[in-house]
């Protein structure tokens, strides 16, 4: 049996269409921008972003104190990976720059983090250890990453808190890399850091674009975005190549794509995003391996964030709803099952049929800090507005605030199948709010209080326009049902609405044996499990959650149950072992 029958997603589920001391207390917010309210939700999707936020802020195992962050910086080898100098440092702090921007919540101490980071910058203008201009080594690109990672962070904090010295030690890495371009785009380099070396691959200077693209909006400097085409220009997809680096490197083309408006780079985005949702390594969790294949033997938290958001970031600047799609599919699924219970993010091993439950990692060093990054990007994908009015188009709990209509979602999707979305305020006259019915959903049923008028708008939207008032809701309930889909080999996949169904080892004990891949469920015979025997614990799903009938290969004379529920729930659970993909026979 080969992976492709666990990885291929298109046979399962068909996608449709140096300076003075910084006054940092008298930083505020960018000029004409006002800082958002903070907010707090009681839906699944806040409440996965508070628990990876309170792991990062209160955590232990390790802890993130400021001594710990700042190692890969000076550096110091009192912890792992600070060979890849800026990288946990630099993503802190964008993470939590990030989450203060959009959340509207700051964070003590983050200023603190910023002074004494920049502090440490090299006279040459990246930070860590030597860099060896001569011939590089793998020690050299591990450096290369972790300054680009830093780069981006300083740059978020610097949107947040627009400080000059901030920009200024941005400026001198990006005169870094400016000066290290002509050597690291040669053709010897890319060369002799083939997929091979992965995490210090030729991915560490393809990352490049993200901080290059937005040092490029934020000073205008032609450098900058000159450099970032020519390392835009020799993005590739290596087998076996790392897969984080390589989807961040996209990133940083969509980044660039929005700061100067070449369609040129949004073409090839879209065409990169096509060739990795047509291969062999689309999970059929939504989500993507952490290796090209032939290296696609685990999945990793950092490259299920990226793919999470280039897929947002593509729906936004094209309206197609195959990238909405993917990107929603993706965090239902495995950034949802990727994400432990003490809120960190990382790795998990996967087999043909299923993902076992040992090879499990905290990736605490990346991955738990990019998951953090990823859910504003989620958060800002809900709503959106338009000169048509509010947008809803991820059945999620979120907020936006615009001038003429703000609104904010609850969620509870997993319990009961609906969405309450409330005004929070209102300007006078007729406006419209366009809510989404999604391709897993057979219809959405939308109840409004008072006169609104309800119009179809458009592929699969459906236009409710009234004259809104603060405390006005609408409820909108969505039809799911339980679906099976083909997967090769007499095999068949679960969804019941987004959610993906697997059977779990913590639920099901007896189903998980040396012949497990063998056990056969007979489809057709499927039925929803009682309310009783629901778990308590967080982040269920009761509504997906289904009883199948099972012949076991063992020993097919005595019949059992089997438990299918969102693979979502494993987040609530310790880590176990699923299985994803059943040997099914219909019942006539």
């Amino acid at each position: 049996m080969d992976r492709r029958h666990f990885v291929k997603t298109a046979v399962l589920v068909p996608l449709i269409a140096g300076g003075a001391p910084i006054a940092w207390a008298g930083i505020g917010a960018a000029e004409g921008v006002a800082e958002p309210a903070p907010w707090s939700s009681h839906g699944e999707l806040g409440a996965r972003y508070e628990l990876t936020l309170r792991r990062v802020l209160e955590g232990q195992s390790p802890a993130y104190s400021e001594e710990f962050l700042l190692a890969d910086v000076r550096p110091e080898a009192v912890r792992r990976f600070t060979e890849y100098s800026g990288d946990t440092s630099g993503r802190y702090i964008g993470g939590l720059a990030t989450a203060a921007r959009v959340y509207g919540k700051p964070f003590a101490g983050l200023d603190g983090l910023v002074e004494k980071v920049i502090a440490l910058q090299k006279p040459d203008g990246y930070f860590g250890s030597t860099f060896h201009y001569d011939k590089p080594t793998d020690q050299d690109l591990a450096l290369l990453w972790g300054n680009g990672r830093l780069l981006v962070g300083l740059l978020e904090y610097f949107r947040l808190k627009p400080a000059a010295p901030v920009l200024a030690a941005c400026r001198r890495l990006g005169d870094w890399l400016v000066r290290t371009g002509p050597m690291m785009l040669s053709t010897e380099i890319r060369e002799a850091f083939g997929a091979q070396h992965f995490a210090s691959s030729y991915i560490c200077w393809m990352q490049q674009t993200e901080g290059l693209a937005n040092l490029y909006a934020a000073t205008k400097d032609e450098r900058y975005r000159k450099l970032a085409e020519q390392v835009a220009a020799v993005i590739e997809r290596r087998p076996g190549d790392h897969v984080h680096g390589y989807l961040t490197s996209l990133r940083g083309v969509m980044d660039l794509y929005k700061a100067t408006g070449d369609a040129k780079f949004l073409s090839q985005c879209e065409s990169a995003w096509d060739d990795v949702a047509a291969s062999k390594d689309a999970l059929i969790t939504g989500g993507v391996p952490e290796g090209w294949s032939p290296n696609n033997h685990r999945t990793e938290g950092c490259g299920e964030a990226d793919w999470v958001r280039l897929s947002l970031a593509l729906w936004k600047a094209t309206g197609k709803r195959k990238y909405l799609e993917m990107g929603e599919r993706a965090v239902f699924n495995e950034l949802a099952f990727n994400q432990f219970a003490t809120g960190d993010f990382g790795h998990r091993l996967f087999s043909e049929t299923g993902l076992p439950g040992n090879g499990a990692v905290r990736a605490w060093w990346c991955c738990t800090l990019h998951g953090l990054r990823a859910f504003p990007d989620i958060h800002e994908s809900v709503f959106r507005a338009t000169k048509e009015g509010l947008w809803y188009d991820l059945p999620m709990d979120a907020r936006i605030e615009t001038g003429a209509l703000s609104a904010v979602a609850e969620s509870s999707l997993g319990e009961n199948g609906t969405v309450k979305i409330t005004i929070a305020s209102a300007a006078s006259g007729l406006n419209s709010i366009f809510i989404r019915k999604p391709v897993w959903a057979a219809a959405t049923d939308i109840h409004v209080a008072g006169n609104a008028r309800q119009y179809p708008a458009g592929d699969g939207y459906m236009g409710i326009e009234k004259a809104w008032a603060a405390g006005d809701g609408i409820e909108v309930k969505y039809g799911m049902s339980l679906r099976s889909f083909a997967g090769g080999e007499g095999r068949v996949a679960y969804f019941y609405g987004p959610w993906l169904l697997g059977a779990a080892a913590a639920d099901n004990a007896a189903y998980f044996n040396e012949l497990t891949a063998d056990n056969r469920l007979e489809r057709g015979r499927e039925s929803a499990l009682a309310a009783e025997k629901q778990p308590k614990r967080p982040f269920t799903v009761p509504i997906a959650a289904t009883v199948a009938r099972c012949i076991p290969a063992e020993y097919p004379d005595q019949p059992e149950t089997v438990v299918l529920r969102a693979v979502a729930e494993q987040t609530g659970m310790g880590t176990t072992g699923w299985e994803l993909r059943f040997l099914g026979k219909r019942e006539s």
